[in-house]
């Protein structure tokens, strides 16, 4: 029933939670995590994803006055889900190839984390009756309040182009959120740079324009460093639909894959920011 607006207005409303703070992540949201290939977005989404299953500030930076500047204040459950890199890919992402080259999560004691995988498999589709079941399968068996989808494309075949068919996919994750109560945080490519390219934030996502009028908050990374640098710097950019926006971030992903975070300005090598980083051994 429809409300007076007098009645609607002083209504008492409890805050929506947050498994990243500022917005950047609210409780039952859609996050978009994008950039052109090469850019170490699935490095990237792996290190928020470990920092979320042990309630650690999100790439270990915090401001002087100690706030984390993206906030995670207690462990969450995390159902990471990829179609690109397969079992071994992924063990050695995390693990390493050998001792003498360490993954990102090497040291990490592993017993009771609440980190969940399901690594590539055809089966996993969101354009598909079939698919979509496969999937709540394996969320209803986890019980995640965070699934990762990595990378979107490769859970559809549909026309990326058609926004009906694009926001078809995207009810299907809208399912999703509301059948289970998580979040859901998708990996995706922006469109190929242009010398004449003025589209900015969310209307870069490669694809339908419903992509972007469909999600919370998106994090587009740019990688600065050329494409054989063993450690590249990345900057961090956010659009948020709710929340105070969020400065430029900059980040160097190290050997191991760790993401060390460098500040909120980065010039011409040097960092110019007022952050510090915190603790950041994974």
């Amino acid at each position: 029933m429809a409300e007076q607006l007098s009645e609607f207005l002083t209504k008492k409303f409890t805050p929506t939670p947050h498994l990243i703070g500022r917005g950047v992540l609210p409780a039952k949201g859609k996050l978009i995590l994008g950039g052109a290939p090469k850019t170490n977005k699935s490095w990237l989404v792996l290190n928020l994803a470990l920092d979320l299953v042990r309630g650690r500030p999100g790439l270990g930076a915090l401001y002087k006055n100690g706030q984390q500047v993206l906030p995670i204040h207690k462990p969450f459950r995390v159902l990471y889900i990829e179609q690109e890199l397969g079992e071994e890919g992924l063990r050695e992402r995390l693990k390493g190839a050998d001792e003498g080259h360490p993954g990102l999560a090497t040291d990490i004691e592993w017993t009771g984390l609440p980190f969940f995988v399901k690594t590539r498999d055809t089966a996993m589709r969101l354009d598909t009756e079939a698919g979509r079941d496969f999937i709540a399968a394996e969320i209803d068996s986890v019980k995640p309040e965070l699934v990762i989808f990595d990378p979107l494309s490769k859970f559809n075949l549909v026309d990326e182009n058609s926004a009906q068919e694009t926001g078809a996919v995207l009810r299907a994750v809208d399912h999703i959120i509301e059948d289970f109560g998580c979040a859901v945080c998708i990996v995706h490519h922006t469109s190929k740079p242009a010398r004449d390219d003025v589209r900015e934030g969310l209307n870069r996502l490669r694809g339908s324009s419903a992509i972007a009028g469909d999600v919370d908050s998106f994090i587009e990374v740019t990688r600065l460093s050329d494409d054989h640098h063993p450690e590249p710097v990345l900057r961090l950019d956010f659009t948020l639909r709710r929340g105070e926006p969020i400065e430029r971030l900059f980040v160097k992903r190290r050997r191991t894959g760790i993401i060390e975070w460098l500040g909120e300005g980065y010039e011409f090598g040097r960092i110019t920011s007022t952050v510090r980083p915190a603790y950041r051994s994974l």
